[in-house]
């Protein structure tokens, strides 16, 4: 006799923690330091960054929203991790050549994370094709 998940005690619950730790991890790689890494070196001190970010977040939203994915501790560990990452970026090698305006950098992220949020809970509530 083969057991399954479900014979298990715990067993579905914990390859679901799983799926969503998986998920977690990808989404903070691809949504949260590629597009923030990539938007910072292109704009740079640019006021085109906050436009940008918002932007930005409309297909990152979309992807969580395809995996239904509620990004409510990853959102609350990257407002954490974005102060230290902007912090890091004033006395990095990198940025030595350019003044950053820390003010500008602030605001862009911090709109793209809370906005990527936003989306992201907001994307499932749409009725698109009379399908819920």
């Amino acid at each position: 006799m083969i057991l399954g998940l479900e014979d298990i005690p715990g067993g579905t619950p914990f390859v679901a923690f799983l799926i969503w730790l998986a998920l977690s991890g990808l989404y903070y790689l691809v949504c949260y330091l590629a597009v923030l890494t990539v938007l910072d070196d292109q704009t740079q001190n640019s006021l085109l960054k906050i436009p940008l970010m918002l932007a930005a977040a409309i297909p990152s939203a979309g992807l969580m929203a395809v995996f239904h994915y509620k990004p409510f501790a990853l959102g609350a560990l990257m407002c954490v991790m974005n102060f230290y990452r902007i912090r890091s970026m004033q006395t990095s090698e990198k940025w030595q050549d350019v003044k950053i305006n820390p003010t500008l950098f602030y605001v862009a992220s911090y709109a793209y994370i809370f906005a990527l949020v936003a989306l992201a809970v907001y994307f499932p509530t749409l009725d698109i094709d009379g399908v819920n």
